[in-house]
């Protein structure tokens, strides 16, 4: 009796799958396409309805309005109350009560500006909200640059795909992009999703042959957030020993290092270590002549404190170490074209040299990086299976 039940299940079960498969491989395209298209719009509608907030609003808030506001009393209330009208009062006393640097920041104007120098540098990211302040306030603007940027990601993703012919996988990069913790990244206020946007774009164009727009991208990339200068360093260096797109990645990688030199020193921010240890180590209430001195001890424990944070509370190191196993097991390096293998080694180089730089813990530092790795690797399997069936990964 219980053969029967058994072997009664399992052709049930066979029946409907082979059934399944009879519908959805005709329409896999289609429903890849729409399964992440419709985890982005999802996205894109939370973000609108349910944003988060963090302290961060108030400082780009106020850099956004510095050009129009000399006075430093008058630009702290002007930007805290902007950042009051577009949060709820829990919310506002949070942000302004919650610990002794956030009272500080609340009540001291001059404090409040040392700050100024950590956010200053990001220029693309708040010339455009500027722009967009024109016409609704600037936590607004930040808000629907954020709303633009998943957006623009989403469709970034399916023109890869599509391109490739690998639309069938959007299920599989809406699991990357869950990983990659993209909707915290687009919930907060950050330019970490603008900056994802013009990251993406340059990896797209690279593969495709467009070096020139590839080169543009780049550099707006790391306008909207200059810690990329790491990864356009570590891109032009091996660009130039490859060969692919080795004349504009040099060019873009001066142009990078060119504006980085000025925007250091123009925009008052404070330095590589002050900006370490205010990070990783105390957030002091004002950055007026603290001056701590570089200790090799510290930054040991902060690079230890940064890995036990990032295995604890986040998802990139467990999301590399698959992409990596998937790379060993899975794919043949001597059948990859060489713009991708390019690309592939200076993005897995490059977050190691940003790590070691600097060791954000959070997984939405690593977002464009992660997604541009599995993008290659999933792409890149796809055409090995389709020309050679089982790949030998022993090469």
């Amino acid at each position: 009796m219980s053969n029967l039940v058994q072997r009664s299940l399992e052709q049930s079960f066979l029946f409907a799958y082979r059934q399944s498969c009879r519908l959805y491989r005709p329409l896999r395209s289609w429903i890849g396409a729409a399964v992440l298209g419709l985890f982005v719009l999802m996205t894109a509608a939370v973000v609108h309805v349910f944003p988060l907030s963090n302290w961060d609003m108030f400082a780009y808030t106020a850099a956004v309005l510095e050009p129009g506001v000399e006075d430093p009393a008058e630009l702290h209330r002007q930007s805290y109350a902007i950042v009051k009208d577009n949060v709820s009062e829990g919310e506002y006393l949070t942000l302004t009560g919650d610990r002794a640097y956030r009272i500080r920041q609340a009540e001291d104007p001059e404090a409040f500006r040392t700050m100024l120098g950590f956010y200053r540098i990001k220029i693309l990211y708040l010339e455009t909200a500027r722009f967009l302040s024109a016409q609704m306030d600037p936590v607004k603007a930040l808000r629907m640059i954020s709303i633009a940027s998943t957006l623009a990601i989403g469709i970034i993703l399916l023109a890869w795909l599509a391109r490739t012919g690998t639309l069938m996988y959007g299920p599989v990069v809406a699991a990357l992009l869950i990983g990659a913790a993209f909707g915290d990244a687009a919930q907060l206020l950050s330019p970490d999703l603008y900056a994802s946007v013009f990251l993406l774009l340059a990896a797209l164009f690279y593969v495709e042959r467009l070096d020139l727009p590839a080169a543009f991208s780049l550099f707006a990339a790391f306008l909207v957030r200059p810690d990329h200068l790491a990864f356009v360093g570590v891109f032009f260096v091996l660009a130039a020993i490859y060969g692919p797109g080795r004349w504009s990645l040099t060019a873009c990688f001066a142009a990078c290092l060119a504006v980085y030199l000025w925007l250091t020193r123009g925009a008052d921010h404070p330095g590589w270590w002050i900006h370490m240890w205010f990070t990783h180590v105390e957030y002091v209430p004002t950055l007026e002549g603290f001056h701590p001195p570089f200790s090799l001890v510290t930054y040991l424990q902060m690079l230890v404190r940064s890995t036990v944070r990032s295995l604890m509370s986040q998802t990139w190191l467990a999301l590399l170490f698959a992409e990596v196993l998937f790379f060993a097991k899975c794919i043949s390096p001597a059948k990859l074209d060489e713009r991708p293998r390019v690309l592939l080694y200076a993005v897995f180089t490059s977050i190691c040299a940003k790590y070691l730089v600097f060791p954000h813990y959070e997984t939405r530092f690593y977002l464009p990086y992660l997604m541009i790795l599995g993008m290659l690797l999933l792409t890149g399997w796809h055409r090995q299976q389709k020309t050679s069936g089982p790949v030998d990964t022993s090469t």
